[in-house]
């Protein structure tokens, strides 16, 4: 054995392979981890059928199952090579491969070296070869309790395989079974030969009867003869007037055919003219729509001017009532700026007065000053601190006066911006009432526009739609036509097929034309479904075209007319005959009851219960073999019909094409029919609703709403257009409206800064004015001359500055009365350009709503205009309808005209069919009475003349003496006419049959003689094997044991060692047990293991496989057992699964199973050569 390969086998799911290149192999692993898989392996790639021997519940378990991470096999493979170096074998191949393979569906295979064969091919090469499932070459520990108590003859088993007389045994049970079936031919054949020495001396007797019996049969031949010459003449004088009839008829039915070509002619005339008017009334129709078309868009175009000029005169009212704003506006700013002029010139001359003054008030002060300046010198202290208040003064005044101005610029800037952002506040209502009236037109123009789109949405969906459904109803129509079509062919097949009797004998067609017509066939009885019909007909074949009836009598008549007219013969079902019991049946698992798939009225189910009694259908037709397992008990067909097996018979084969037709013709014929009306009924209601569905479809496409949509959607651009200016004004109001918000704020901020500053600089003023008076005071009470010119200088001084701050206010006001007059001039040109901008959109606005008015009034002509048309086109449409259905109505009197000429031909034609029938009929009674003559006397009515006993005799008297001779012959009883021919032939059987006896008597002999000689045979090799063994068990017994003990094998009946027990004596020393079971479980095994390799020193196995059988032994044991293993390696492998660590150490390789993932086996391989076992141990001793 060179390697094994397993795949899915139990617990190895993935591919493993172990080699035995080794003389011993060791297998070690835990309890679980799969080792004693492998030893299954080996058995079930050689054959092993026993589940238990697997220990499996069932043979499909030995695939592996899955475990929560890997799913399940889908099959289990087992592969074992083998080297045939020794040739063992008897094959030529060096290097052999046996496989095994078993699927979850059930299928297994085996192949040799890769090809598919059978069991019986691997268990013939291994024959005599000490290999097999269960041969002594694979033993396991249970395997050993086996041999010692001897179950299920286990020891002789072992014995037989290592004489080699198994192969004796087999030939013997093989003759055996040849000596039963040669006695069973035996007794049959004297069952024949009593049958046939019966039957000798009846046919001896029926000779003399015919002879009398032909006498007879002359005078009636003759008198039969000229009865039918006379018969034949009649007829043919009857089948002339029939034949005139016919031409009469004939000729009538082409005066209606001539009819019915006019009028067909006239109709496909007239239908090419309604053809004609039909496409006009079409694209009249078409014409109409698109009038209609036209007048939608007409009228949804003066919607659209109706809505715009409205918005028109909405704008021009507002563009009105802002011109009118602008106005009032207009004239009030040019009253501010008349104001603001008048004002600016008062103020110039003011202006100019006080800077007049201011220069003469600073002359004054510069002469003043210059007076001063002399008398200074004595007071320049005082005059210093004075000029420095009096400046400190100036600045803070100067400042307060800027502050001042400021403050009123702000102010006016101020009222400037609240005026400019009330008059936006009131531009901006009416710019939000214009876009509040455009987002509801918008809105009411996009509820409008959804609504259309939906709308078209929904037309566009209900178009596919329907066209969806017109394309399946038109494509299930098709179908329902081509299956009609294949209906009414087989239905005139069929029809055909049963009124012509086809595929019945000649018998059964007479009978079905001149017998009775309520009397069915059984065929015509049963009905079966389509798959049943193969496996139904194939049993009941042989039935098919038996008349049921339901009395002896009704039977009796039907064979006399055949016989009569000598037309074959029938066979009869006598329903009285059968009974109504029902009987028992058994479950067949994946088979069927015949009874229960067929239909049958209820008066004919005890005909169909007796003969389908215990016939059963196996539903699953994968294999042959499926049918020939089971029991001759039962009849079981295959569902194809490709097999039948029934007790000692089995017929199958190639399935024809029209097997399973013959089967409930009439039936069948009743359901096509049915279905066929059925059909015609479903084709109806398909064309009405395609009609309607068509219609509909036109309906839809004209309810297009595309221009509509597109008219709306012009208008929702032009409103989204002006919203969007509208927006764009709105949101520059509000930047603008931010921006004086924002100014008004930052400007009140800064004149509250101002204030606050004004506040603090008045304080500061008051406080240095003070102090400038004490420094006067000062000068004064000094100098009173210098005191003068000082006071003097400072009313100078005083009256400078005061009109130097007056002229500072003058300047001041000046610049804000030509700011405001600038700002009002900016203001009244903006109103101005406004004032022309809203005049002439007011123009423009007013011109455009005079051409929309004046767009209208044409439009509404137009519209009118359409109006009238789409009038008159519908009053021509009417009359074109109505000309289409005149039209109609005259096809339809056209088509009553061609169905009378239809009818009429037809009647014409079933006459013509029945006189021709009556033709036939003569006819056929001429010809019927031609095969009669011919059939029943073998002579021909051609040429015929009557005989002198009967040429004087008128019909009646012919007919009497016929009818004398016929009662006298039908009541004498049956004869054999071939009485003395079939006399010769049962005398030539009878001789051959005691031929055949005497050579089945003598095969006999050689069968016995066989038997003793393999009985002599097998004998001496098992009593000379017995014997060697016998010696080899002693010697090695005492091996194991001690050279002391006893031990021995026993035939228990030496005059029968084929088939008696062996009885194992073993006595160790010191013991007496008085049977081998009272041994202790290592003596047990050793006593096992020493008749196991006494068996191999008679006939080695090539390899031995030991499962755990050191178990029970214990180390000194262990060592004899392990010495012995080793001895007879020499000659054979082992392989060897244990748990005991002297023996893992003998081996030469050692494996290792175990689980990596739980549920799936692995194995790794050690080589223990590699390593000094011995040395390693004796290191560890010391």
């Amino acid at each position: 054995m060179k390697s094994l390969e397993i795949r899915g086998f139990k617990s190895f799911a993935d591919e493993t392979v172990i080699h035995f290149n080794e003389s011993i192999t060791g297998i070690v692993g835990p309890n679980g981890s799969g080792k004693s898989n492998i030893v299954d392996a080996i058995r079930w790639v050689l054959g092993e059928q026993k589940g238990r021997e697997l220990r499996l519940a069932q043979m499909s378990d030995v695939i592996f199952n899955g475990t929560k991470r890997r799913k399940a096999a889908p099959l289990s493979h087992v592969t074992l090579n083998f080297e045939n170096h020794k040739n063992i074998l008897q094959t030529e191949y060096q290097n052999i491969a046996i496989s095994r393979l078993l699927y979850r569906s059930g299928e297994s295979e085996y192949r040799l070296n890769g090809v598919t064969c059978r069991l019986k091919d691997i268990t013939s090469l291994f024959l005599d070869t000490g290999i097999g499932s269960d041969s002594y070459a694979i033993i396991a520990l249970g395997m050993v309790e086996d041999i010692l108590s001897n179950k299920e003859n286990a020891r002789r088993k072992m014995f037989e395989q290592a004489a080699g007389v198994s192969k004796y045994k087999a030939r013997k049970r093989e003759t055996l079974n040849k000596l039963k079936a040669t006695n069973e031919d035996l007794a049959r054949i004297e069952d024949l030969l009593f049958e046939i020495n019966n039957n000798l001396l009846e046919l001896e007797k029926q000779a003399k009867r015919a002879k009398k019996f032909f006498e007879m049969k002359v005078k009636y031949k003759s008198t039969a003869l000229l009865l039918y010459h006379i018969s034949v003449i009649s007829l043919k004088q009857k089948i002339e007037e029939v034949s005139k009839q016919i031409e009469i008829e004939i000729v009538k039915i082409g005066d209606e055919e001539v009819g019915l070509t006019k009028t067909e002619a006239e109709l496909e005339n007239f239908k090419l003219n309604q053809l004609h008017q039909e496409k006009s009334l079409g694209e009249f129709q078409k014409k109409v729509n698109e009038v209609l078309d036209k007048i939608r868009v007409i009228e949804s175009e003066i919607q659209i001017k109706e809505q715009k000029r409205i918005m028109l005169d909405t704008q021009l009212f507002q563009l009105d009532k802002q011109l009118q704003t602008s106005g009032s506006k207009q004239i009030s700013l040019q009253t501010e700026l008349e104001v603001i002029s008048k004002e600016l010139e008062t103020s110039d001359l003011e202006l100019q007065q006080i800077q007049t003054t201011l220069i003469e008030r600073e002359n004054d002060f510069n002469e003043k000053q210059t007076d001063f300046d002399a008398l200074k010198s004595g007071v320049d202290q005082y005059s210093q601190k004075r000029q420095q208040h009096e400046r400190e003064i100036f600045d803070i005044e100067k400042e307060l006066a800027i502050f001042q101005n400021q403050i009123e610029n702000f102010d006016a800037e101020n009222k400037r911006s609240s005026n400019e952002l009330k008059d936006k506040s009131q531009e901006y209502i009416l710019v939000q009432t214009h876009v509040d009236e455009v987002d509801s037109n918008l809105e009411k123009i996009q509820k409008e526009l959804t609504f259309l789109t939906e709308s078209e949405e929904q037309r566009q969906q209900q178009l596919k739609e329907i066209q969806s459904s017109i394309d399946s109803q038109t494509q299930n129509l098709s179908i329902k036509n081509r299956t009609r079509d294949a209906k009414k062919n087989e239905f005139e097949l069929l029809k055909s097929m049963v009124e012509k009797m086809e595929g019945f004998p000649e018998s059964i067609q007479f009978l079905n034309q001149n017998w009775r017509k309520d009397v069915p066939v059984l065929s015509d009885l049963i009905y079966t479904e389509e798959k049943y019909r193969n496996s139904i007909e194939l049993f009941l074949e042989s039935y098919l075209n038996y008349y049921v009836v339901h009395t002896e009598e009704e039977a009796v008549h039907a064979i006399r007319m055949l016989y009569s007219n000598g037309k074959g013969k029938a066979n009869f079902f006598i329903l009285d005959k059968f009974s109504k019991e029902k009987f028992t049946s058994i479950d067949l698992g994946s088979c069927i009851k015949a009874i229960d798939v067929i239909e049958a009225d209820s008066n004919y189910l005890p005909l169909f219960n007796h003969l389908l009694r215990d016939v059963y259908i196996l539903e699953s037709d994968r294999h042959i073999e499926d049918v020939v397992k089971y029991s001759d008990e039962q009849t079981v067909i295959s569902l194809s019909g490709s097999i039948l097996k029934r007790r000692n018979i089995i017929t199958g084969g190639s399935v024809g094409l029209f097997e399973g037709k013959k089967l409930g013709r009439k039936k069948n014929l009743e359901k096509l029919e049915k279905e066929i009306k059925d059909l015609d009924i479903q084709i109806m209601d398909l064309e009405r609703i395609l009609a309607n569905q068509k219609n509909e479809l036109k309906k839809i496409e004209l309810l297009n709403k595309n221009v509509e949509i597109s008219t709306v959607r012009k208008k929702e651009t032009e409103l989204i257009t002006q919203k969007a200016q509208l927006n764009t004004r709105q949101q520059h109001f509000a930047e603008l409206k931010n921006k004086l918000e924002n100014l008004i704020e930052k400007n009140e901020n800064r004149i509250k800064e101002l204030s606050a500053l004004q506040v603090s600089k008045s304080t500061g003023l008051v406080e240095l004015k003070s102090k400038l008076e004490e420094v006067i005071h000062a000068i004064t009470a000094t100098d009173d001359v210098f005191g003068q010119a000082s006071a003097a200088l400072a009313v100078a001084s005083n009256q400078y500055n005061l009109i130097k701050l007056d002229a500072l206010k003058v300047q001041n006001r000046n610049e804000n009365l030509k700011r405001d007059n600038s700002f009002k001039a900016n203001q009244l040109t903006e109103l101005v350009s406004q004032i022309q901008n809203d005049s002439q959109k007011i123009e423009e606005f007013s011109k455009e709503n005079e051409e929309i008015k004046l767009n209208l009034i044409e439009l509404k002509e137009k519209l009118e205009e359409k109006y009238q048309f789409r009038k008159g086109m519908e009053s021509d449409l009417s009359t074109l309808e109505t000309q289409y259905f005149d039209a109609r109505n005259i096809i339809s009197s056209y088509e009553t005209r061609i169905r009378t000429h239809q009818k009429a031909i037809l009647e014409l034609q079933s006459t013509i069919n029945t006189l021709k029938d009556q033709k036939s009929e003569f006819k056929y009674k001429i010809q019927s009475s031609y095969e009669k003559a011919e059939f029943e006397f073998q002579t021909s009515l051609d040429g015929f003349e009557p005989d002198e006993e009967t040429v004087d005799m008128n019909e009646e008297q012919l007919r009497e003496r016929a009818n004398y001779y016929k009662v006298r012959l039908d009541n004498y009883g049956e004869i054999n006419p071939l009485a003395l021919e079939a006399y010769e032939e049962m005398k030539q059987r009878h001789d051959k049959i005691l031929e055949q006896r005497t050579d089945i008597l003598s095969a006999q002999d050689s069968l016995l003689l066989t038997i003793k000689e393999i009985e002599e045979t097998a004998t001496a090799g098992f009593m000379l094997a017995f014997n060697q063994v016998r010696s080899h068990f002693q010697d090695v017994f005492r091996s194991l044991f001690t050279v002391d003990d006893d031990c021995d094998l026993v035939l228990l009946n030496e005059n029968d060692p084929l088939e008696c027990d062996i009885d194992i004596i073993a006595k160790p020393k010191g013991k007496r047990p008085k049977s081998i079971h009272q041994l202790s479980g290592g003596e047990k095994t050793l006593t096992a293991i020493a008749l196991l390799f006494s068996l191999y020193l008679l006939k080695p196995a090539p390899f031995c496989i030991f499962d755990e059988v050191d178990a029970p032994l214990d180390d000194i044991n262990i060592e004899k057992f392990n010495t012995i293993i080793r001895k007879f390696s020499k000659e054979s492998q082992f392989i060897i699964i244990t748990h005991n660590k002297l023996t893992m150490a003998e081996v030469d390789i050692l494996y290792g199973v175990y689980m990596e993932e739980q549920g799936i086996s692995n194995v790794t391989a050690v080589d223990f050569r590699k390593y000094e076992h011995e040395l390693v141990l004796e290191e560890m001793a010391g």
